[in-house]
């Protein structure tokens, strides 16, 4: 095998390692591209409890201070709506929450 030949083959094995490298980095991009919507995500989610909290707490304080029982407060059907979108969200967090640790798994 003359000098020329090696050269050859040495500068193919460089340009596929650079391709493998080059696939490997814009691969890895993508991974943290979506890691960060996702916790962009999970961020707009714990927005979201924070203010259907807000809102059960400002309603049931409310109530109480217009003389309404505890119990008319728990089975209050605006109340009870809130809560059902609090579980909803929730849901939609612990799925998150799983999917970004199996995108880090992965990796």
């Amino acid at each position: 095998m003359g000098f020329l030949q090696r050269l050859k083959d040495d500068l193919r094995a460089g340009i596929t390692t650079l391709r493998l490298g080059t696939v490997h980095a814009a691969s890895r991009a993508l991974e943290e591209t979506e890691l960060l919507r996702m916790r962009l995500e999970l961020r707009k989610l714990d927005q979201q409890l924070s203010d259907l909290y807000k809102d059960i707490g400002e309603r049931a304080v409310d109530m109480k201070e217009r003389g309404e029982t505890a119990e008319r407060v728990v089975y209050d059907a605006e109340i009870v709506r809130l809560v059902k979108e609090v579980k909803v969200l929730k849901e939609s967090r612990k799925k998150l929450e799983v999917d970004m640790e199996e995108l880090r798994n992965e990796q």
